[in-house]
């Protein structure tokens, strides 16, 4: 595997562990991560759980100071949640999250109506109560949803899911609460890929979703479900290429542009033809017009398998099917952090977590040091091997005094050299 770009190799090490096969990570909250899985339908004895682990200090890991520890589990029946998404209803403060979760051809919603004290570890977990489900995809020999995500200015209201019907539906989440028998309608249907949809996200401000599909990857209106635009392949990535995920960000606020960050991966299945890259998108609605602002080769002989973007836009996250994780500056690409098959088995989820903590008291105004605090960003991982880790991405290293004094130094000594050239000539 060659990986590309700068940024110090580091191995990360393990902070927890989820004891069922993993297939899902999110973070509810500043203190705390969702993790959600298990064996599905059959009857090996293995649990279909959905887990929320706390991050605490206790007992801690001594090369982060932090373990991240299992303080609730909700059992899901039979059925194992292969895509999650949360969405804050209200504040940090409240405690009140919802939960799309999907488990075959349904999305459960779920919702966290407040903290809980686990008395058996004495750690702060919440309340999950299941509200509703509703059928999702409606393929007729494979039905399975692929993915879903909130539009996270809706606070929970909004969301939309994707799967191998090549269908995307957009659904009001209170509509499916009132509703019985899983019979909710979407309040919009896109007929967006021939078959499965890989990946969707929503535009920060909501107008517009983008679906990833085998096809390509298309812009559309979230109002009348329009097709807007096809977006193009970067003139830097050839054939045999497919996009893998995308993940909008914050960062065309300004411009009112709708930015966001791509994933590339070989369609070639051989070792020798695999490569990944990272692109930089922006997206005019005005003009209807997408454009890669930079594209970057990510890897030779390696796949994507997650992706992430920091609240703040500026940092993104990759794992990879070999188990590494790396952490890029998204405006350049510019990789900032990489840590070689720190994992043993693919990546299947990866989360940014905060620098600070809200205080959850309401006598207690002031914040508290959060997970990433003291480095540039931090990403808690999630692999196949079950394992979890955390990586935390340091401010470069200031020069030495010396480096300076070492580089004025040689700049006078040119100037004198070129000073006595001319007063000569």
């Amino acid at each position: 595997m060659t990986i590309f770009g700068g940024g110090q190799s580091k191995k990360a090490p393990l902070i927890g562990e989820s004891g069922i096969p993993a297939y899902c990570l999110k973070t509810i909250g500043s203190r705390h991560i969702l993790v959600a899985g298990g064996g599905g339908a059959s009857k090996t004895g293995v649990l279909n759980e959905i887990q929320t682990h706390l991050f605490t200090t206790g007992s801690a890991n001594q090369d982060v100071g932090f373990q991240s520890k299992c303080v609730g589990k909700f059992d899901t029946g039979s059925m194992a949640t292969m895509n999650m998404d949360v969405a804050c209803a209200f504040d940090e403060i409240s405690a009140k999250y919802v939960i799309a979760a999907g488990q075959e051809n349904l999305c459960a919603l779920y919702m966290t109506r407040a903290f809980k004290l686990n008395e058996e570890n004495e750690c702060l977990s919440f309340e999950i109560q299941k509200v509703s489900q509703v059928r999702s995809d409606f393929h007729a020999s494979n039905s399975y949803q692929k993915c879903v995500r909130f539009d996270k200015s809706s606070r929970g209201k909004i969301f939309a899911t994707g799967g191998a019907d090549g269908h995307i539906r957009i659904w009001n989440a209170q509509i499916v609460f009132r509703a019985e028998n899983e019979d909710a309608q979407p309040i919009l249907t896109i007929q967006a890929h021939k078959a499965d949809v890989d990946d969707i996200d929503f535009s920060k401000d909501s107008k517009t979703i983008i679906s990833v599909g085998a096809e390509g990857a298309f812009i559309w209106s979230t109002q009348t479900g329009a097709r807007l635009l096809d977006l193009q392949f970067p003139i830097e990535i050839s054939r045999g290429f497919k996009m893998r995920s995308i993940r909008c960000t914050p960062l065309g606020k300004a411009s009112n542009n709708t930015v966001f960050v791509a994933a590339y991966n070989s369609i070639s299945k051989g070792s020798k033809d695999q490569a990944s890259f990272l692109s930089l998108w922006a997206f005019n609605s005005e003009r209807n017009v997408a454009r890669p602002v930079v594209t970057k080769l990510l890897a030779k002989g390696q796949s994507i398998s997650s992706l992430a973007v920091s609240d703040c836009g500026n940092f993104t996250a990759v794992g990879t099917m070999s188990g590494s994780v790396l952490v890029f500056d998204t405006h350049e690409c510019r990789r900032l952090y990489f840590s070689p098959e720190s994992h043993g088995l693919f990546v299947t989820g990866i989360e940014f977590v905060s620098r600070t903590s809200p205080s959850i008291c309401e006598d207690i105004q002031s914040e508290t040091p959060g997970i990433a605090s003291g480095f540039q960003s931090a990403v808690v991982t999630l692999a196949a091997d079950k394992t979890m880790q955390l990586h935390r991405v340091p401010y470069p290293q200031p020069q030495p005094f010396s480096e300076y004094l070492l580089i004025i130094s040689l700049v006078c000594l040119i100037f004198t050299w070129l000073s006595s050239f001319f007063i000569v000539s």
